[in-house]
């Protein structure tokens, strides 16, 4: 369910209030601490490195592009296949919030990265002669254009950002506007006229 259904003109105080007002608060957490990290939010980018390394373990038979391609491909995939599985297979709004929030870290963390091409400035686990992005832009000759491209995924990651606090706040206001329509309706039935019962058939 994507949010628990209650009686009409009800909600619940944790699933429909608390919960959800924390939500907007994590992802709002989340996106100043990727724009003051600069692309780094702790333990969310310790979960990205780990899952970025596996990528590249997993792309290890393809060319050597693929292989360097393989940590982001799967640093961006895991959050994003997570969201889609909890929102359209689960309908767990909660879940599938953090998860879009998780990506638009991601994408942030990727952008930096992908920014640091021509600069070389990050700390890598395999050192500079381990980046990524310098060898893929480089192989595919867009060395020049790595900023605007890490411009682009940047703002993918602020939408993503942006998405889940609206799915946040779509948490917090649809059992309200939901309750409120209930007691609508609630209240016109009671302005209907009531019809006597049947005549009920004798009892044999």
């Amino acid at each position: 369910m994507l949010l628990a259904e209650e009686p009409a003109g009800r909600y619940r105080l944790w699933a429909d209030t608390v919960r959800p007002a924390m939500l907007v608060l994590v992802v709002i957490v989340l996106g100043v601490a990727s724009w003051r990290g600069v692309g780094w939010v702790p333990l969310v980018s310790h979960v990205d490195l780990g899952v970025h390394e596996l990528g590249h373990l997993l792309a290890a038979w393809l060319p050597p592009i693929g292989t360097a391609l393989g940590g982001t491909v799967l640093q961006v995939f895991a959050p994003t296949a997570l969201a889609a599985y909890f929102w359209f297979a689960r309908r767990d709004l909660p879940a599938a919030t953090l998860l879009v929030g998780w990506l638009g870290v991601s994408l942030r963390n990727v952008s930096v990265y992908m920014a640091d091409a021509n600069v070389r400035a990050l700390p890598l686990l395999g050192g500079q002669d381990g980046h990524d992005w310098a060898f893929i832009f480089g192989q595919l000759g867009m060395l020049d254009s790595a900023e605007r491209v890490a411009w682009f995924v940047s703002a993918l990651g602020v939408l993503a950002l942006l998405a889940a606090l609206g799915l946040a706040v779509l948490g917090f206001a649809k059992p309200r506007i939901d309750a409120r329509r209930a007691r609508e309706r609630e209240a016109y039935l009671r302005t209907l006229p009531v019809r006597e019962p049947g005549s009920q058939p004798p009892v044999a």
